[in-house]
């Protein structure tokens, strides 16, 4: 339709004109009348009667009184003759108690009003004034417990009008900030009593919560409003929110997703966490019912979630504990009482902060409790996410079951602890990435019995992990499960069977474990063969056999994917069990924590016991199965030292310079005083000249060698490098430079054979000599004898260690030690030893050249300590002497029986 004019613009102006003072003329918000259906006006008028008898005006007062009587006879309420219409009746302004017995009586008789009645309370309730919003709560309350009959109703309508009410009574609690207090305590604290309408109002609190996300001000209020719920009934609220915790926790399996963080019912579960939280104060979660359940929710969530959750986590542990010291449904003794007060001291150190990844905060229930809504704690991106080790849950988890058995031993027939790994077992065998890991740990940690089969699940999941590690995309989720699986695997072990065949089998897991070369996983892998090796010795197995005789057996059903793991590290048990375990072992000095550094070395002493255990000899004897633990162990053990003694040494004679006052104790490895430091440079292996002497006594003089230019040590595959021929051992040019220092001996002196250096006597050259002077210094110094030394128990024996394999290993052992070391004191050892093995097995010393050439090369450059340059130049020398006939071993050598070196 097209309208057409000569004054079209004008008359188009004109219409905008009238248009614009139309819409100016208008108020801004038209308010909103919800229509009034006839079934609603009873309970419309009811409430307009009720909340105008508390008005301040006595005309309005008894125009109310007026209206209730005629609704009363209207609709025929059952008010049993309470009411008589009559004008000029004088009502007094206090009649609260009046208007609330009323409300009573008819909420008790006429029930179907209430959705009417309330949805007209609630929808007043804002424009009423402090007084009147006060006493309609009052009358409200009555009615609330007549929602139970709508959400059992077969209209469909009806449940969503109870769902409505709840939400606006929600809404109410949010907005009405002054009437909070009360509003808490009248409606919600009713509520929390009515039992079949729990689960309704939990819902309406969540979805609500949910959709202001964790942290808003809404998901804040429900939390703090689930107190005032249970206030009426605890044990039914905490049974509510307690299970519909673990009930969505139980659904997280239905669709897994790598961490808890990430799946579609993590608002709900860090919501009920918060609500946990409320709740866990003065006992409103009911530990004696709940403690189980409590413990297990815990160990999911730790270190879960943003910063204030996390901080909440924490929280919610020390409430219940502090429950548990203060609820009267529990009888403690002293004892028990002690030790939840020592916990809660305890779980408050930066230790346990650490623990929960909270190690940065000053206090847990500041984070918790932010007085600011939205706050970027509750970010999950907003803060720095601490990593989260198992170890660290194993740490709690423990904690918490000694809480939970100190408590138990007080109260008889107590099934906590049977509850608590029911759970953790349900998870623990159920594939879900973000909680098995977690559920096996806690179940190996609580658990007080294992069958063979859980151990033979255990061992499948750990497989399965192992293959998903190999072939799928989310390594890190694989690795944390074979991690969890060791630690499970650690933990019940000793609950097995002692006839159980997977006692001796469960060394080979650790085996590979350790095999497998992770970092992250080393320390699960060695905890597992510390706990093997004591659980089989407490069984007499080594008794009568050899560790290796022990566990080759049992590895021979295996031994195809054993070789082919064997063949891929180049570690070959089969070719030496002893060493090939050593070079697993080695990797430990170099870990980064000190815990696993220190575990390393406890094992190879127990090692050490248990290859000798069924020889019935001395601990430290020298012996083909010993001496790979003896080597391993020459740096951190000083009782090692003493009991291995150096064979061209033994009858070194010590200079006599501040030895006769002092003690030749045994010592720990690493002392800070410098008296200490000065002792051991005194000692025969790190002792400037009796190195000098030694060296011109035992090793070949550079006068015995060719003129000719020198093999370097670096070799490839065993051949010499004609590009290396100008290193360390180049030309004889270089290598006289290097040894014609003021601290080591002129080269002419060396030459004759004159040899003795100032203070030092010569080292004696016939057995009887050697003896005689052993004798001598036992009867002059008899102090020095205070170390068990065996003068006959030698670590580099060539009558003893008589196969080149296990000299060649051996060397290797030292060499590696030697190239991964950066204490002085260790490699001074260590070079001392080396120079007596390149004296003892010559032929078989070039296999280590590759490992020390650079190293060597190094300090001959850089080094100007005489202590530890005095056997370096002893080995060169020997190298330099021994070059002459070819030597039969070259680097290759270890590759031909399975050692890559």
């Amino acid at each position: 339709l097209t309208f057409m004019h000569q004054e079209c613009e004008a008359i188009v102006q004109s219409i905008i004109h009238i248009r614009t003072r139309w819409e100016l003329s208008q108020p801004d918000s038209i308010p909103q009348h919800t229509k009034i259906r006839p079934k609603d006006v009873p309970g419309t008028l009811l409430n307009i009667a009720l909340l105008n008898l508390g008005s301040s005006d006595p005309s309005l007062r008894s125009a109310a009184y007026n209206l209730l009587c005629a609704l009363t006879c209207t609709f025929n309420l059952k008010i049993e003759g309470q009411l008589l219409e009559t004008s000029g009746l004088c009502i007094p302004a206090n009649n609260t108690l009046f208007i609330v017995s009323i409300s009573k009586t008819l909420a008790a008789n006429e029930p179907h009003l209430t959705l009417e009645f309330l949805e007209e309370c609630i929808s007043g309730f804002s424009k009423s004034s402090i007084e009147l919003k006060h006493l309609c709560l009052e009358y409200m309350t009555p009615w609330l417990s007549n929602l139970v009959r709508f959400c059992k109703h077969n209209d469909d309508a009806k449940r969503q009008r109870v769902t409505a009410i709840l939400d606006k009574l929600i809404t109410m609690t949010i907005n009405e900030k002054q009437m909070y207090p009360s509003i808490q305590a009248k409606i919600w604290g009713s509520l929390g009593q009515i039992t079949d309408l729990l689960d309704v109002v939990l819902d309406s609190f969540i979805k609500t919560s949910a959709t202001g996300g964790l942290g808003s001000i809404k998901a804040e209020v429900m939390a703090d409003t689930a107190v005032a719920l249970a206030s009426g009934n605890v044990k039914l609220v905490s049974s509510k929110v307690i299970g519909r915790m673990c009930k969505i926790i139980d659904k997280t399996c239905l669709s897994p997703t790598p961490t808890l963080e990430q799946h579609l019912m993590w608002d709900d579960i860090a919501i009920l966490a918060r609500y946990m939280l409320m709740l866990s104060f003065n006992n409103s979660l009911d530990v004696a019912a709940h403690l189980p359940y409590l413990f297990h929710v815990v160990t999911f969530l730790v270190a879960t979630g943003p910063l204030s959750l996390r901080a909440s986590t924490h929280g919610l542990v020390i409430n219940i504990i502090h429950s548990l010291c203060t609820c009267s449904q529990l009888h403690f003794s002293e004892e028990t009482k002690q030790v939840l007060r020592l916990s809660l001291t305890e779980f408050s150190l930066p230790k346990f902060y650490l623990l929960f990844g909270i190690s940065k905060v000053k206090s847990a229930a500041v984070i918790a409790f932010r007085s600011s809504y939205r706050d970027r704690s509750f970010s999950p991106g907003s803060y720095e996410r601490e990593t989260f080790a198992l170890t660290s849950l194993e740490t709690v988890t423990e904690a918490l079951l000694e809480i939970m058995e100190a408590c138990m031993r007080d109260i008889p027939t107590c099934k906590w602890l049977d509850q608590w790994t029911e759970l953790a077992q349900r998870f623990a065998f159920q594939y879900n990435p973000s909680l098995q890991p977690r559920a096996l740990v806690v179940f190996g940690c609580i658990s007080k019995r294992v069958s063979h089969g859980q151990i033979k699940q255990i061992i499948r999941i750990l497989s399965k992990a192992l293959e998903s590690c190999l072939k799928g995309p989310d390594t890190y989720n694989s690795q944390v499960l074979i991690e969890a699986t060791v630690i499970a695997l650690t933990k019940l072990q000793p609950l097995l069977n002692k006839d159980s065949p997977l006692h001796k089998a469960l060394f080979w897991v650790a085996v590979a474990v350790l095999q497998l070369d992770e970092v992250n996983l080393y320390s699960a892998g060695t905890a597992l063969l510390e706990q093997n090796l004591h659980t089989l010795d407490s069984l007499r197995i080594f008794n009568d056999k050899s560790p290796e005789e022990v566990f080759m057996a049992i590895r021979n059903p295996l031994e195809w994917h054993c070789k082919q793991m064997d063949h891929f590290v180049g570690l070959n048990f089969n070719s030496n069990f002893n060493f090939a375990l050593v070079g697993h072992l080695l990797k430990g000095y170099r870990h980064p924590s000190p815990a696993i550094v220190a575990r390393t070395v406890r094992i190879l002493h127990t090692l050490l016991t248990l290859v000798n255990k069924h020889r019935n000899c001395d601990k430290f004897e020298v012996n083909t199965q010993s001496v790979a633990y003896l080597a391993a162990l020459l740096t951190v053990s000083e009782e090692v030292r003493s009991r291995c003694s150096l064979k061209h040494r033994k009858s070194l004679l010590l200079t006599d310079i501040s030895m006769e006052n002092v003690p030749m104790d045994t010592y720990p490895v690493h002392h800070g005083d410098p008296s200490y430091r000065t002792l051991k440079e005194n000692q025969p292996w790190s002792s400037p000249k009796g190195s000098e002497g030694y060296l011109a006594a035992t090793y070949p003089t550079v006068g015995q060698t060719s003129p000719r230019a020198r093999k370097s040590m670096s070799l490839d595959m065993g051949q010499p490098s004609q590009a290396n021929t100008k290193k360390l051992l180049g030309t004889r040019k270089s290598f006289d430079h290097l040894i014609s220092d003021t601290k080591a001996p002129k080269r002419q002196e060396m030459e004759s054979g004159i040899t003795t250096p100032p203070k030092m006597r010569r080292v004696a050259e016939t057995d009887y000599e050697m003896e005689t002077q052993r004798i001598s210094s036992s009867q002059q110094h008899p102090h020095l004898r205070k170390v068990s030394v065996s003068e006959s128990n030698v670590l580099l024996d060539e009558e003893v260690l008589t196969d080149p394999k296990i000299q060649a290993l051996l060397l290797t052992v030292l060499a590696t030690l030697v190239k991964y070391t950066t204490d002085e004191f260790d490699q001074r050892i260590l070079y001392e030893y080396l120079a007596e093995a390149s004296v003892v097995f010559p032929k078989v010393f070039p296999v280590v050249h590759n490992l020390l050439d650079s190293k060597i090369n190094t300090l001959l450059s850089l080094c100007q300590d005489p202590n530890l340059l005095n056997p370096i130049h002893g080995i060169v020398q020997s190298v330099v002497y021994h070059e002459e006939s070819p030597p039969q071993y070259q680097t290759s050598y270890l590759q031909s029986f399975g050692f890559n070196g």
